[in-house]
């Protein structure tokens, strides 16, 4: 079995809940995740599809994601909200060079769990809009890089 890749990305920075209860990104969100998306496009990095939990900023990060990666549409599945069990997701994992947008408390865990077997290892602390990959081979993951806004930002 040749290595595969898997990918997990916090939503990028959403408005406050008092400014508005849907919570969709903010103009500083959507440019960084577009920083994202153009690094990745730019480095060759092949992501085949993109699914989102649902909520409105993981949606449109998904969005702007899929259209600078020219994917014709994203999908919303469970177990990416912020408080799902780690193995609602683990167990339908698509890991062919799928990109997972989600969130906080849950992507950490998530990522702790397929490379240790123990969600509460805090291997990875994510940020909005950052993004991380896994490598598997066979049954094992191994975290092979992980990209910020702010690490972009050190190099523009």
């Amino acid at each position: 079995m040749a290595d595969q890749k898997i990918y997990f990305m916090q939503h990028g920075l959403a408005v406050d809940k008092t400014d508005d209860p849907e919570r969709p990104l903010s103009e500083a969100g959507i440019r960084q995740t577009e920083k994202i998306a153009d690094t990745l496009r730019a480095s060759g990095t092949v992501i085949t599809r993109v699914f989102h939990s649902g909520k409105l900023r993981a949606a449109q990060t998904a969005e702007i994601m899929a259209t600078a990666l020219d994917l014709d549409n994203t999908t919303m599945i469970e177990g990416l909200s912020p408080n799902d069990e780690v193995t609602l997701l683990s167990q339908k994992l698509d890991s062919s060079d799928a990109l997972y947008v989600g969130h906080l408390p849950h992507l950490e865990k998530i990522v702790a769990y397929l490379v240790t077997g123990n969600e509460e290892v805090g291997i990875i602390k994510f940020q909005n809009s950052a993004t991380t990959c896994l490598e598997q081979t066979y049954n094992h993951y191994q975290l092979k890089w992980y990209l910020t806004p702010d690490f972009i930002e050190g190099f523009l």
